[in-house]
């Protein structure tokens, strides 16, 4: 990649200004003022922008733990704040996209890359990649309901957008609490699955995609992912 391009993806500034940073000695690859706007940059290439050190990476994979009332949007909505506004430190920001968003009131796991091919993959409905969510429910759930989670249950919200979920696995941890892995994405699908065996949900946090998690993360906090768990998120399609 080109190094006007690269720091431009990162928001420093427009083309022209990037060039002019360049022009005056803001910029250097591995500690050494560079004045070429279409020098090429590696992997392993240490990119300095007004002395802060930013390591060229080609993917970037990125998990944030959401607090409620922040919206997957790029922007703010009404009285609720972009995801964005979390990520302020994270040089990476402008360049990784949401892989399955999560509603303003649903919280914990969130996760972003610029990896389209690996995105895709996970997406794929063909894939059955099992997301996992910690539910609260306002009624004590019944074997029978389980039951019907675990097989299928029809949702009807207008006709032409009335569905039947594919099977669920659920985790009873007690009376009016749940976890509940589901494989698609469709709006509001864990809510409208508990409706639909005449349930509601209270709260609702997302506690894994596969086998990723927050772990120890702070609510707030964003964190890159580990070479071992990127591995094994690309093993599942190898």
């Amino acid at each position: 990649m080109r190094l006007d391009k690269f720091i431009w993806n990162l928001g420093y500034g427009s083309r022209k200004q990037i060039h002019e940073h360049i022009k005056n000695w803001y910029i250097k690859v591995n500690f050494e003022t560079t004045f070429e706007k279409d020098r090429k940059i590696n992997f392993w290439d240490i990119i300095s922008v007004w002395e802060e050190n930013i390591e060229y990476k080609e993917f970037i994979y990125v998990v944030l733990n959401k607090p409620i009332w922040y919206v997957y949007s790029t922007r703010a909505e009404w009285w609720h704040k972009s995801y964005l506004e979390l990520l302020k430190d994270c040089p990476y920001s402008d360049i990784i996209n949401i892989v399955w968003r999560l509603d303003f009131d649903t919280t914990w796991l969130l996760f972003l890359t610029n990896d389209w091919e690996l995105t895709h993959k996970i997406i794929s409905p063909k894939k059955d990649i099992f997301k996992k969510y910690l539910v609260w429910l306002e009624s004590e759930i019944n074997e029978n309901q389980i039951k019907k989670l675990e097989t299928w249950v029809k949702v009807d919200l207008w006709e032409k957008d009335s569905y039947v979920s594919k099977p669920a696995k659920v985790e009873k941890i007690n009376e009016k609490e749940i976890f509940l892995s589901i494989t698609e994405w469709k709006f509001h699908q864990v809510k409208n699955m508990l409706e639909a065996v005449w349930n509601k949900v209270i709260s609702l946090k997302r506690v894994s995609i596969w086998n990723l998690e927050t772990q120890d993360l702070e609510e707030w906090k964003w964190r890159y992912l580990s070479d071992e768990e990127v591995e094994s998120l690309r093993s599942l399609f190898s």
